[in-house]
């Protein structure tokens, strides 16, 4: 018998993307009336409600707290499913996601199944540079020293697992994904799974800009792991080597004409990819020095 299962999508002032995820979550090859999607809305000041409004979903509202992690707890509350599915607004899953994804909890011991993100065609280099640097691959999650984890835009728990560990960390900006996969490991004494075959597609962060605020946020996760943990989320030492190289680049060219002539660097794909990677680096030195400042992460 095929469980029911809850999807859960938080949004955020993504009306241009957020069409496209239910659309393809509403084509899902699972039997309709074993199906729940909850898109949970964290206060969208552009036409998000509208466009959510506009299909046979369920439609919840998280004002009180900004995070993608609230937004998803406030779901989770609400979630009538055996077991509860975590994409994100910026992806589209494949048809047979959930069928897929079913069959790997049928080992006793499963708590969780992550899946394969995979990454569209590429409409700008900053596109093709993430694709190019492997940063969606889940797999590698799996690989950890500590404990494998998944990322919340392809990953599915049965509902028991909130019950028995709590929710997602409320008020952390990047890391509750790992966090909460751990958690469970540790406390729940249960597994995760990686299923190769549960596809969800993601957009990647399309400007400068948007890697840069990516990596910073990414970074000041990584310290919330590493303070809750011990230093066991080795982001950080891996971070620390990053910077060292990016200090020494940066003394030898000149920083500002790297920062304030990135249309110049159009001209060579892999000068414009060294530049974004100077870009990365610089968001992830950034978020760094906030944690360490004690400075709480604007939502």
């Amino acid at each position: 018998m095929m469980p029911k299962i809850s999807i859960i999508v938080p949004n955020y002032n993504d009306a241009s993307r957020i069409s496209e995820c239910i659309r393809s979550l509403l084509d899902l090859n699972y039997p309709k009336e074993k199906l729940e999607i909850i898109i949970v809305d964290n206060g969208s000041t552009d036409n998000s409600l509208q466009s959510i409004k506009a299909f046979p979903v369920k439609l919840l509202i998280e004002k009180e707290v900004k995070g993608s992690y609230a937004a998803r707890n406030l779901g989770v509350k609400n979630a009538e499913g055996e077991i509860l599915a975590f994409t994100d607004s910026d992806c589209v899953v494949n048809k047979y996601w959930l069928c897929n994804a079913i069959k790997y909890f049928a080992a006793e011991d499963a708590g969780g199944v992550a899946g394969e993100i995979r990454c569209g065609k590429p409409k700008t280099l900053v596109e093709e540079y993430q694709l190019f640097a492997g940063a969606l691959d889940q797999s590698r999650y799996f690989n950890h020293p500590y404990y494998p984890f998944a990322v919340t835009a392809n990953v599915c728990y049965k509902k028991i697992v909130f019950d028995k560990i709590g929710l997602f960390e409320t008020h952390w900006v990047s890391g509750g994904d790992a966090d909460f996969a751990w958690r469970m490991q540790i406390h729940g004494k249960m597994k995760l799974m990686y299923a190769a075959d549960c596809v969800v597609y993601h957009h990647h962060r399309s400007s400068p800009k948007g890697l840069y605020l990516q990596s910073k946020r990414h970074a000041y996760g990584a310290c919330l792991l590493n303070a809750k943990y011990d230093n066991k989320f080795q982001t950080i030492k891996e971070l620390n080597n990053k910077l060292i190289l990016y200090l020494k680049i940066f003394r030898k060219y000149v920083g500002k004409a790297i920062f304030f002539s990135a249309f110049l660097l159009y001209r060579s794909k892999m000068v414009y990819f060294l530049y974004l990677d100077r870009v990365s680096t610089l968001g992830y030195f950034k978020g760094l020095i906030q944690y360490r400042k004690g400075k709480h992460f604007p939502k």
